[in-house]
């Protein structure tokens, strides 16, 4: 849905959760396979990227 209205940066330079579980969440983050297959069937071409854009995979 948020890809839908612009969202496109998960996580950042974030290596950990910490923060999010300190406040009190539960979750503790999703699989790279998962959220691959969740962009692709949301119709867009998933992307990794470094700190400063640069792709690191190719799109496929």
């Amino acid at each position: 849905m948020g890809l839908n209205f612009g969202a496109d940066d998960l996580d950042g330079t974030v290596q950990e959760e910490n923060i999010t579980y300190a406040a009190g969440s539960s979750t503790r983050g999703l699989k790279k396979d998962f959220l691959q297959t969740l962009i692709e069937e949301a119709g867009y071409i998933p992307i990794e990227r470094d700190t400063v854009y640069n792709i690191l995979e190719p799109a496929v």
